[in-house]
């Protein structure tokens, strides 16, 4: 089964779940739904995320060892960010970011590996120099909760849009 446009093939996942669901026991049907209604950010956590992600869009200019390019990124954490993009990646392929955060001076560098492929994007593995490096991203990541927050309690829209060189 080809899984492409979601609308197009909805029945026919939607038939596939139906009969894997009534091949499960009782036990496994609940544990399936539990699951299910969990906070999404619960439920990365128990799908394997170390990092609480941070979902913001943000623009990134990056460069392969060929070529520049300029995409978005999207749901930051200290170990990764997943990267909107049509361009074919391949797993394992190593990507050098420069990100302007708000309020620095000089862009954060980092270099990323694909660690996933989806039709939508890549989710991105950061490869840190050194333990100063991620924490460094941390903080900036900090950052941009508080002004997010900062902004919210202040009634004014909060900061979704970064312009990442």
């Amino acid at each position: 089964m080809k899984y492409g446009n979601a609308h197009k093939n909805q029945y026919i996942v939607l038939g596939r779940l139906m009969r894997l669901i009534q091949q499960m026991t009782p036990e496994e049907r609940l544990g399936l739904l539990k699951e299910i209604e969990k906070d999404p950010s619960r439920r990365e956590k128990s799908q394997g995320r170390t990092n609480e992600r941070k979902r913001y869009t943000l623009a990134v200019d990056y460069a392969d060892v060929s070529r520049a390019f300029t995409d978005y990124l999207q749901d930051i954490s200290t170990s990764g960010v997943f990267m909107l993009s049509r361009r074919p990646f391949q797993i394992g392929e190593e990507l050098f970011l420069r990100i302007n955060f708000p309020n620095q001076v000089y862009p954060f560098k980092v270099l990323a590996e694909v660690a996933r492929t989806t039709p939508e994007g890549v989710g991105l593995r950061f490869k840190f120099d050194d333990e100063e490096q991620q924490s460094a991203l941390a903080s900036l990541i900090e950052a941009l909760k508080d002004s997010t927050l900062k902004a919210k309690k202040q009634g004014m829209v909060p900061l979704t849009s970064l312009r990442i060189v």
